[in-house]
């Protein structure tokens, strides 16, 4: 029987001080994203030992395709730390929020039409179910996250989602589900069983 063949990305969220520096890795199989692997590190991690967990995830994921960056603020001088350590396939995205937009939204519905597989981690749904949206006057999505929390880990994932997209695949129907999502909240709490492949 035939394989199909691996197809990993990674998306990076970078922080320091108030926010954290997370990595997630998503496998693309067909149109369906499972989430492998998902780091957060602590806050004040510096950024030479998140480009060193990057190089040790690039060795040991023979097929990790792509890792996307947000090169928003501190992000330029992270790109040239992972291009000058030897990570080739690293490539930078400015989060504007015209591109925060994009990014949110496809994950989003890729999540309504039970694409998404996420192990279970109470930490991670919670960051999935308090990010908000806001609809500015310009007609964008202003996103945040209310005090206390983080979304770090959710924008790594979104990421590494946005960019697997790319990849052209078979067109397979699938059942949409939570059809009619709580205003205001980006991802409303969402039966468990979705998340079950």
């Amino acid at each position: 029987m035939k394989q199909d063949p691996k197809f990993y990305v990674a998306g990076v969220d970078l922080g320091q001080k108030q926010d954290h520096s997370a990595v997630a890795v998503v496998d693309k199989v067909d149109r369906k994203f499972a989430l492998i692997h998902l780091k957060q590190f602590e806050l004040g991690t510096e950024y030479g030992s998140v480009v060193g967990y990057l190089k040790l995830l690039n060795e040991n994921l023979h097929d990790l395709r792509r890792i996307m960056i947000d090169q928003t603020g501190v992000g330029e001088t992270f790109m040239s730390m992972a291009i000058n350590s030897g990570l080739k396939n690293a490539r930078g995205i400015e989060l504007s929020q015209p591109k925060k937009q994009d990014v949110m939204t496809f994950l989003k519905h890729c999540m309504e039409d039970g694409l998404v597989h996420i192990p279970y981690d109470r930490e991670f749904m919670n960051e999935l179910n308090v990010e908000r949206f806001e609809l500015l006057e310009t007609g964008r999505l202003k996103f945040s996250h209310p005090p206390g929390t983080h979304d770090d880990r959710l924008w790594a994932f979104a990421l590494a989602i946005y960019y697997a997209r790319l990849e052209p695949t078979e067109y397979h129907p699938v059942a949409a589900v939570n059809t009619r999502p709580s205003p205001g909240n980006l991802f409303p709490q969402l039966p468990r069983s979705i998340w079950k492949r």
